[in-house]
C-alpha cells in the first residue's frame, strides 16, 4: 500500500485542481508498487490513467524530469539537441515530400481535427546504417518545435515477467500526453519476427504489447521507429504505422553533394570521394570530413 506521504500529494494536488502533480503523484505510486514486486497492480494504476486509451487535453503534460527518479521515463528517454534542418537532410525526391506533406498535416493539425481527420503520427523508417533515418527523425523536431527524446533500450527490457510491457506502457503515455518527437532508434530489438521456438514466450509477449501502444496511441507529437533490417520485424507491425518510409542506400553523386556541402560548413575545401571506397553511406562521409577537419586544425596550430 502507498505511503502516507504518497497519498498526501496525491490529495493536495486534486484538492488544488493541479492535474500535473496529480499525474506525477499516480506515476510515482504506481512505480513504487513496481519496485516492490507488485506488477499487475502497477499495471492496473496506470492503466487508470489512461482510460479507454483516451488522454485529457487540456491537461499539462509531464516532462521526465516531473515524475522524479522513482519512474522508468526518466532513465529510459534521453534528450537530444537537434542541430540539423530537415533542408540540410540529402532526402530523395519522394522522401522529401511526403515529410513536407507531414509537416503541413503537423501545421494544420486543428484544421484536420475540426473535420474528423487526424493527422499522421506514427512513423517508421527503415534502411541500411547510415543512410539518414535518426537523422531525419531529429531534424523533424527541429522543422515542427518539438524536443527529441531517444528510447534507451537497455532501460526498457526488464528483468522479470511483464516489466517491459509496463515500461513501454510508460513510454507511449509520455508520447500521449506531450508535444514530443519520440525516438525508438533500432526498435529491431524489440519487434522481431513472432514464433522462433528459440524465443522464450516473453519476447512474444514484449511484440505483442508495443503493437497494442502502437494501435491504441493517439502521440501529441510524433513517435518515430527506425530499423536497419525490416526483414525481421513482425509482419503484423507495419500496419501501426501511418507512414513507413524507406531510405534506401545512396548513390555515389549523393555522397559526393553531402561531402562537398559538410566541407564547405566546416571552412574546409571541396572533400573529393573518389577513391574513399569506404564511404558507402552518410554516416561514413561525416566521418571521413569530420576526421579531415581535425587533421587541418592540428595542423594549422602545430
Amino acid at each position: 500500500m502507498p505511503d502516507l506521504d504518497r497519498l498526501t500529494k496525491l490529495f493536495r494536488a486534486l484538492s488544488g485542481r493541479n492535474w500535473r502533480d496529480v499525474t506525477a503523484s499516480a506515476m510515482q505510486i504506481a512505480a513504487h508498487e513496481e519496485e516492490i514486486g507488485h506488477y499487475h497492480a502497477a499495471d492496473m494504476l496506470r492503466g487508470a490513467l489512461r482510460p479507454n486509451g483516451h488522454h485529457q487535453t487540456g491537461s499539462a503534460a509531464p516532462e521526465p524530469h516531473d515524475v522524479g527518479e522513482v519512474t522508468s521515463v526518466s532513465q529510459a528517454l534521453v534528450r537530444v539537441e537537434t542541430p540539423e534542418a530537415l533542408d540540410d537532410v540529402v532526402l530523395q525526391a519522394g522522401q522529401r515530400a511526403e515529410l513536407e506533406m507531414l509537416l503541413r498535416e503537423w501545421t494544420g493539425r486543428e484544421e484536420l481535427q475540426s473535420h474528423g481527420v487526424s493527422r499522421r503520427s506514427r512513423l517508421l523508417f527503415h534502411g541500411p546504417p547510415g543512410c539518414g533515418k535518426t537523422l531525419t527523425a531529429r531534424a523533424l523536431g527541429n522543422a515542427t518545435g518539438l524536443p527529441v527524446y531517444v528510447v534507451r533500450f537497455d532501460a526498457v527490457v526488464g528483468a522479470y515477467l511483464g516489466q517491459t510491457a509496463l515500461r513501454l506502457r510508460e513510454l507511449f503515455r509520455f508520447a500521449e500526453l506531450t508535444e514530443a518527437v519520440v525516438v525508438f532508434d533500432e526498435i529491431d530489438a524489440l519487434a522481431k519476427r513472432r514464433g522462433n521456438p528459440l524465443d522464450v514466450g516473453e519476447l512474444d509477449r514484449v511484440v505483442i504489447s508495443l503493437m497494442q501502444e502502437l494501435e491504441h496511441t493517439q502521440p501529441r507529437g510524433f513517435v518515430v521507429a527506425s530499423s536497419n533490417i525490416p526483414h525481421r520485424l513482425d509482419e503484423a507491425l507495419w500496419r501501426r504505422f501511418d507512414l513507413i518510409l524507406p531510405f534506401p542506400a545512396p548513390k555515389p553523386a549523393e555522397l559526393q553533394r553531402f561531402a562537398s556541402r559538410l566541407a564547405r560548413s566546416y571552412g574546409l575545401e571541396d572533400l573529393r570521394l573518389a577513391g574513399r571506397k569506404r564511404a558507402k553511406s552518410f554516416a561514413d562521409v561525416r566521418q571521413l570530413v569530420e576526421t579531415e577537419r581535425r587533421h587541418l586544425l592540428l595542423s594549422s596550430s602545430s
